[in-house]
């Protein structure tokens, strides 16, 4: 708004607003005379009414009264008049409509005379008429106000205009100036004050135009600061959330007992960094290229049930699927925000998982690949900020995986530290007992077999002692036989028969027996010794070894390894017989299964055998392989066969065997030979 504007508009306004407060208050003022005039009219009009119908009320002049009510209804102020008494039935109302509103004074009073009440007279006044009129007068003082100032503005713009206008032309050239145009040239011809402010104007022009070319280059330089520096803030805010979740990670991953349970702990904490509905971890196992699923997420288990938990859940090999190999063997990313026009991600079942979007990385400790991490679904695709932030959570997870396996492996470095030590005193006590016992077991089953043959395969010898004493070796014989002597005999020569195994199996702790190496199929022994132990057990009145079923994950190009191939025998042997009768007394299991596998790893062949019966506590556990440690009844087992087994694979064959097992979860056994 210019100089000359802002004049005239402050005199208009200044003359409007005291000329329109004069305005009303004037009309205020008439408006309070007229309300007390029309008041005490009213006071003067109500006391004539009082006395004069107070006669024709009382005679019942109903003639007399109309006429008194038509006189005074002629007030032009008077709203509404009426008369009545009940007793009489005198009932006169007069009222007129008044259209411009106002506001309504009534009077409403008894009419007696000499003490007796005639009837009730009520009258109703309205301001409306004074109001229309006291507008009227408003409207034309506004009028005739609007009108001075009207003509005030004219002689006021003309007068103003005549005086501004060297600072109008000013104000212009400045105006554009100030928009940008710093070129425009301003006038400096202005005498007086004009022409000094003209000159002042062109001077701050130029000091203006110089500061804003330094203050653009500044601007340019602090705005690609200002992008860095918010760049850098975010990936901070963004490092520092996800270092929040690799520390919550590694805290809940200290409490986990495997590494199954360190990945299942990993997948929610990483989608809460990578929002992403599907999500599996996979460490590379036994062949190239071949993941043990550790964990899925609960998304993907729900929306692909078709996935075999028993693989899951004991780890066998899934062969790496299209592009994700790519992960594993190039060590780098693989990410995709198109998953439906890649034909390399065919193998994703479309109709159970929706998946538009997927990002594997692998999972690197140094130069090393251990493993695959998968995140899928995301909407809008996955980005570089996403790929920074799954690696850190991938190096937590590398790291923590690592330390539960150095933990297991010292653990079970310990064990066997400790159950060598037992294995080495067992074996100096057994070298000396089992010559002793072996001497004393050979004696009585040979005195046993010289009793029987002396009655039932009598020498020269023992007939010339018969016809010495007259004796009847058929008589002798039925009567020895109805005793049951012979089977006494017999009960003998099975107990010292069963004595005999066990002081081989002690025999087994010194070392003494020999037997000669030779290079076996180790995936073909333990088929021969399930085979065996499926024979021993269909023997068994109250177990049905044929309910038992077998899940096989064989390597095919596993190298033969050289052993002794009947101790290995003896030692699947000694597991599947257990795990057999452990699953035949577990009655809350329905399908009893035994999982069988063999692969190799870092030199050496590995065999597992797993069963899904009812597992042990870490007390038992710890104990299998002590020598005459058992769970079975004493009958039934002398606790010889698991200390044999980790005798002959660990002294006999310098490998390793080792049992994982949770009860309600089954028992793992685990052979490591070299090849």
């Amino acid at each position: 708004m210019g100089l000359k504007t802002r004049i005239i508009t402050f005199v208009v306004v200044s003359f409007s607003v005291i000329t329109l407060f004069l305005c009303f208050y004037i009309t205020h003022q008439v408006k309070i005379f007229e309300l007390k005039r029309l008041r005490a009219q009213i006071d003067k009009s109500v006391y004539l009414m009082r006395i004069i119908n107070t006669l024709p009320l009382y005679n019942v002049d109903m003639e007399a009264l109309k006429m008194n009510m038509e006189t005074f209804f002629d007030d032009e102020n008077m709203k509404s008049l009426a008369i009545h008494d009940s007793e009489i039935n005198i009932n006169i109302n007069y009222e007129r409509p008044f259209p411009f509103g106002g506001t309504d004074i009534k009077r409403s009073f008894v009419i007696d005379h000499n003490g007796l009440k005639l009837g009730r007279l009520t009258v109703v006044y309205s301001t409306g008429l004074i109001e229309k009129k006291l507008a009227n007068f408003r409207t034309r003082l506004l009028w005739f106000i609007f009108s001075v100032i009207l003509v005030m503005a004219v002689v006021l713009a003309f007068l103003i205009n005549i005086i501004t206008k060297p600072v109008a032309r000013l104000a212009r050239t400045t105006s554009e100036v100030a928009a940008g145009n710093l070129d425009r040239e301003i006038e400096q011809t202005g005498a007086g004050e004009v022409g000094t402010l003209s000159r002042n104007f062109v001077l701050m022009r130029d000091a203006v135009k110089e500061k804003i070319e330094d203050l653009a280059r500044i601007n340019t330089r602090l705005d690609g600061e200002m992008q860095q520096k918010n760049i850098q803030e975010r990936k901070i805010l963004h490092q520092r959330m996800v270092i929040s979740f690799v520390t919550t990670f590694f805290q809940q991953s200290m409490n986990a007992q495997s590494t199954q349970e360190i990945a299942e702990i990993f997948i929610p904490i990483a989608q809460g960094v990578v929002p992403s509905p599907y999500c599996f971890v996979g460490q590379i196992c036994d062949r190239e290229n071949n993941l043990k699923i550790l964990a899925l997420s609960d998304q993907a288990r729900k929306q692909f049930p078709g996935f075999d938990e028993a693989y899951i859940k004991h780890g066998f090999g899934q062969q790496t699927p299209g592009r994700l190999v790519k992960a594993i063997t190039d060590k780098t990313p693989v990410i995709t925000n198109n998953v439906s026009l890649n034909p390399e991600f065919s193998f994703l079942p479309r109709e159970l998982l929706p998946i538009d979007t997927i990002m594997a990385l692998p999972m690197l400790h140094g130069k090393d690949v251990h493993g695959l991490v998968t995140f899928a679904g995301k909407e809008g695709g996955y980005t570089h900020d996403d790929q920074e932030a799954a690696t850190m959570m991938i190096m937590a997870l590398v790291e923590a995986l690592s330390l539960r396996i150095q933990k297991d492996e010292k653990q079970r470095l310990e064990e066997r530290m400790l159950q060598s030590e037992k294995m080495v005193s067992v074996g100096g006590l057994a070298a000396g007992m089992a010559h002793e016992i072996n001497e004393s077991l050979a004696g009585i089953r040979k005195a046993v077999q010289m009793i029987r043959n002396s009655v039932e395969n009598p020498v020269p010898e023992n007939l010339a002692a018969k016809d010495k004493n007259g004796l009847n070796f058929n008589v002798l014989g039925q009567y020895l036989r109805d005793q049951g002597v012979f089977n006494n005999l017999g009960q003998i020569m099975a107990a010292g028969k069963k004595a005999s195994g066990i002081v081989s199996n002690l025999l087994s702790f010194s070392g003494e027996t020999k037997v000669d190496f030779a290079f076996e199929d180790i995936s073909l022994l333990l088929d021969q010794s399930f085979e065996l132990t499926s024979n021993e057990y269909s023997l068994e009145p109250d177990f049905n070894f044929s309910a038992i079923q077998v899940m096989k994950d064989y390597d095919p190009d596993l190298p033969k390894v050289k052993c002794r191939g009947g101790e290995l025998k003896q030692v699947f042997y000694n597991i599947l017989s257990n795990g057999a009768y452990a699953m035949a007394r577990n009655t809350d299991n329905p399908c009893p299964t035994f999982f069988m596998r063999t692969y190799a790893k870092e030199g050496q062949v590995c065999v597992e055998i797993r069963d899904n019966g009812p597992g042990m506590p870490e007390n038992i556990r710890k104990l299998i392989f002590e020598p005459f440690f058992s769970t079975k009844p004493h009958k039934e087992s002398a606790g010889l066969g698991l200390s044999v087994s980790n005798f002959i694979i660990t002294e006999n064959h310098n490998g390793t065997i080792e049992v994982e097992s949770t009860p309600g979860e089954g028992s793992c056994f685990k052979i490591m030979l070299p090849m």
